[in-house]
Order: C-alpha cells, then sequence, then structure tokens
C-alpha cells in the first residue's frame, strides 16, 4: 500500500509576462507529493525532503524570474506556475533518487501579495 506524503514551501519572487509584461511580485505555493511505502512509520522524512528542496526555493525566491540563471532559458522566458513546476519537479526528483520515494506531483499556486489567489498547475509524474 502506498502513502502519498505533501509538504508546502513559500516564497515571494516577481515575473513579468507578455500579458502583464510589467514587472510585479507574487506570492508562489509549492507542494510536493511525494509517495512511497511507509517505512519506520514514513514515507520519507519531511526535514530531509524540506533540506532536499530548499535550495532550490531559495534560489529563485526574491528575484527577478525572467532573468534569473537557475531557470532555463524557456522557464525564464515564461516564468508561469506551469514552468516553475516544471524546474521543481527536474530538481526534487533528481534529489529523492536516494530515496525509495518518487516524486509524483509539483503544486505551485500563484498569488498576489494580498492574497487573491490567481490559479495554479499541478505536474503529474506518469
Amino acid at each position: 500500500m502506498y502513502t502519498t506524503v505533501i509538504v508546502p514551501f513559500e516564497f515571494y519572487a516577481s515575473h513579468s509576462l507578455s500579458i502583464r509584461e510589467k514587472p510585479h511580485n507574487h506570492y508562489w505555493a509549492l507542494k510536493l507529493f511525494v509517495r512511497g511505502v511507509p517505512k519506520n512509520g514514513m514515507v520519507i522524512d519531511i526535514l530531509k525532503l524540506r533540506a532536499l528542496t530548499d535550495p532550490y526555493v531559495e534560489k529563485l525566491a526574491d528575484t527577478y524570474l525572467n532573468e534569473n540563471p537557475d531557470l532555463t532559458e524557456e522557464q525564464a522566458a515564461c516564468p508561469t506556475c506551469e514552468m516553475l513546476a516544471a524546474y521543481f519537479y527536474a530538481h526534487v526528483s533528481e534529489a529523492l533518487e536516494e530515496f525509495d520515494a518518487e516524486l509524483k506531483a509539483v503544486e505551485v499556486e500563484l498569488r498576489e501579495l494580498e492574497g487573491k489567489e490567481w490559479g495554479a498547475a499541478r505536474l503529474e509524474a506518469d
């Protein structure tokens, strides 16, 4: 029997898009969905998952995403929820290879600084 652990992260970053070209700030909420068979009561130590993920969150936090060198050229050209989900999936799934757990999904939510939610994207592994 499998269990999915859901771990949230938050950060602030700015971006601009063709539909809103002036750079503007957002609050971004990230959720990782890690699936596995619990061993010793857990799928993965949440503190270890945070330690693996925090460096990638920190690379984006408080930056202008369109000029962030840690994003691919395609991701920086259009830093949307979809593109950031792909960024986190690529890095975290690779980091999880040493654990007996699998990154099943990544969700990135976009909010205004005042809290209004604009929407989210969820990337799901096959």
